[in-house]
């Protein structure tokens, strides 16, 4: 049985986290889990683009630009055109990049992105999703 042609996968592979000093709001670039040394030994930390971050503020680039051509992240909140809000999830067990919408799953490929728009994110914006 001969095998189909082998391609690569050409994704750009970016993340996006909050700075833990709150001084540079958001950072982007590389995600990075380490340790630094305190008084009393090894603590882990995460850093994008070289620098700490909120480790529950990290998001990954799902390569998709919303109506207003922003860079759309897991963790993400956009509206669509039926003025539905929805968060972008990150599924571990399908591992892929979902849209979530009480209680509904939907890929990211079933919705047409380039009509939503990026309303906040979940991090900053917890109150966006109370409200649905």
């Amino acid at each position: 049985m001969a095998m189909g042609k082998r391609t690569q996968m050409n994704m750009e592979w970016k993340f996006r986290g909050w700075d833990a000093t709150g001084n540079k709001g958001w950072v982007y670039g590389d995600l990075v889990h380490n340790q630094k040394i305190t008084k009393t030994g090894l603590e882990p930390r995460v850093m994008v683009g070289g620098y700490e971050v909120v480790p529950e503020s990290v998001g990954l680039w799902t390569g998709r630009k919303d109506s207003n051509g922003k860079d759309i992240f897991v963790g993400d909140i956009l509206r669509d055109a039926w003025d539905l809000v929805n968060e972008v999830i990150w599924d571990d067990d399908a591992a892929g990049v979902y849209l979530y919408y009480k209680d509904i799953y939907s890929t990211f490929m079933d919705k047409e992105y380039e009509h939503m728009e990026i309303i906040g994110n979940n991090f900053l914006n917890k109150e966006l999703l109370d409200n649905e």
